[in-house]
């Protein structure tokens, strides 16, 4: 059973587009705390202060309350594909962002670990306290 089970996991993997196919990688492979912040570059909790919309990506201004990885500044701007499966900020929310980091700044996709700070207390508990913005990291 656990065969069939790898196998169509496998077949919709080669065979959806690939979008889809990303999903369901995150999905098969979730990643652990540390290896999410082994990975990003840049690892912090905020405030969505601003949202910009364009046609293929939303991009959010962040208030920095704690920085873990990458952040020293007060404000960052983070930019995201706008799928379905990718993070979509809110004015006056928090979250706790796992940010990539590309030629135009960092950026959130669909297999990122960003969430909504208020679900995110197991995550901020293995993170540790962090630092303020604007200190050494």
């Amino acid at each position: 059973m656990k065969r069939l089970i790898l196998f169509l996991a496998i077949s919709l993997f080669c065979i959806l587009p690939s979008h889809h196919a990303s999903s369901i990688r995150c999905f098969i492979e979730p990643k652990s705390v540390k290896k999410a912040l082994q990975r990003s570059a840049a690892v912090f909790s905020g405030e969505v202060l601003a949202v910009k919309s364009g046609p293929y990506f939303l991009q959010a201004r962040f208030r920095v309350e704690r920085s873990w990885k990458g952040v020293e500044a007060e404000e960052v701007l983070v930019s995201t594909d706008g799928s379905a499966e990718s993070p979509h900020y809110r004015v006056g929310e928090q979250y706790l962002v796992f940010a990539g980091r590309t030629n135009n700044g960092l950026f959130t996709g669909s297999c990122s670990r960003t969430k909504r700070l208020e679900l995110a207390e197991t995550d901020l508990q293995q993170l540790g306290e962090g630092k303020a913005p604007g200190k050494a990291e």
